[in-house]
């Protein structure tokens, strides 16, 4: 296995340990070399809870997050960067 692909696996073990997504909720923008070690850009797409709690429809979000790695692809950080567009779940949207 490529190098590149051993930090992305990292990634998403470390998003399915720490933060409970799944694979399929993951889109890496960016991979790349960062000094000694590694940074990633991924959208996760989320489940708006204060939304939900509201009444509204399951509405997702699309959040960035900027995941930092040292050089043996340990996690050392990350940060909520920026959310974009809200989507709707297909079952919950009306045709007009």
């Amino acid at each position: 296995m490529s190098v590149i692909h051993e930090v992305q696996e990292r990634v998403v073990k470390f998003f399915h340990k720490e933060l409970g997504k799944e694979r399929e909720a993951l889109h890496f923008i960016k991979l790349n070399k960062a000094g000694d070690g590694w940074e990633a850009k991924v959208e996760v797409t989320e489940l708006n809870e204060y939304l939900k709690k509201l009444g509204h429809p399951s509405i997702f979000d699309k959040n960035i997050y900027t995941i930092e790695l040292d050089q043996g692809l340990e996690v050392t950080g990350y940060i909520l960067g920026a959310s974009r567009e809200r989507s709707y779940a297909t079952e919950a949207r009306e045709e007009v």
